[in-house]
């Protein structure tokens, strides 16, 4: 299981899922950007993310988790993801 480290680690893996506009990048993401208030986030890509979460850093993300809450920016979803494992899970 690659566990993921940091939220740090997790832009870069949403950074990756994300179409950008022109003049965007992956590199602007950061903890706080606001996914879903900025359209970065469709739900294509949330459930694109929720599958590279499980297979490219072991986390699963139960049905319950996978709600607007937790992809409002990367630090909201890093939050859900340590409570989880906090919790027992992956």
């Amino acid at each position: 299981m690659n566990r993921m480290n940091s939220v740090e680690e997790l832009c870069t893996l949403i950074g990756s899922r994300i179409t950008w506009g022109p003049g965007e990048d992956a590199g602007s993401l950061d903890a706080d950007t606001p996914l879903l208030e900025r359209g970065l986030v469709d739900s294509l890509a949330i459930m694109e993310i929720v599958a590279a979460l499980d297979k490219e850093a072991g986390v699963s993300l139960p049905d319950t988790e996978i709600v607007a809450a937790n992809f409002r920016s990367p630090k909201a979803l890093w939050v859900a993801i340590e409570k989880l494992s906090a919790e027992g899970g992956k």
